[in-house]
């Protein structure tokens, strides 16, 4: 099994440059009018900014239209329409499920308060999923894109990045070995505990 495994901490004299959020996630789009309604009107997003270009870069980059909508907070959603493209198949569910935008909420009252003009839009959502650290709300935009607002549990701590920075270096280990599970990533990590703790004396 391999030994280095990777840090979750910046290395040693790594520079002090950060990234500010996101600004923005982009997306591909066949259904302008319809995407236009939905984060206009079922989610409130403004539409604040479309390029429209002649290829990009490459001369046989298709022309398109990118067009913005204010996510709040100094983010944005974005989407591609190409020309002349077909559209593509649908992803698998398990893939529809994991590639997601989550959007934050504060409270438990906006949450339901969402899913309730969701449900009034005519918007299939989910109920309330409670998972770990944060509670959820799930539907899909018109590109079968699948949206999640989520509220807070309780407040990220350090105990939270730690307990990270050990689940990672055990995944990043037996995700290189001939049979990887979930079992193996719980006794590497386990194995990962023993040591620092054998190391701090304790």
């Amino acid at each position: 099994m391999a030994t280095a495994s990777p840090s979750a901490r910046p290395r040693a004299g790594a520079p002090t440059l950060r990234v500010n959020g996101v600004d923005h996630l982009a997306y591909v789009t066949w259904k302008p009018r319809a995407t236009v309604e939905f984060y206009t009107q079922a989610l409130g997003m403004p539409l604040v900014h479309a390029i429209t270009a002649n290829g990009w870069v490459t001369e046989d980059y298709p022309d398109f239209v990118h067009f913005f909508f204010d996510a709040g907070a100094g983010n944005r959603i974005a989407f591609f329409y190409y020309f002349g493209l077909p559209e593509e198949s649908a992803p698998s569910d398990l893939m529809h499920r994991s590639r997601h935008v989550a959007f934050h909420v504060d409270t438990e009252l906006e949450l339901h308060a969402w899913r309730e003009w969701l449900k009034a839009s005519g918007i299939r959502v989910t109920r309330p999923l409670a998972h770990e650290l944060i509670e959820s709300i799930y539907f899909d935009d018109p590109n079968g894109i699948q949206l999640e607002i989520t509220r807070p549990l309780r407040a990220m701590s350090d105990i939270d990045a730690r307990d990270a920075e050990l689940t990672v270096r055990a995944l990043a280990d037996v995700a290189e070995s001939p049979r990887p599970s979930v079992e193996s990533l719980w006794r590497r990590k386990a194995e990962l505990i023993r040591k620092s703790t054998e190391g701090a004396g304790l």
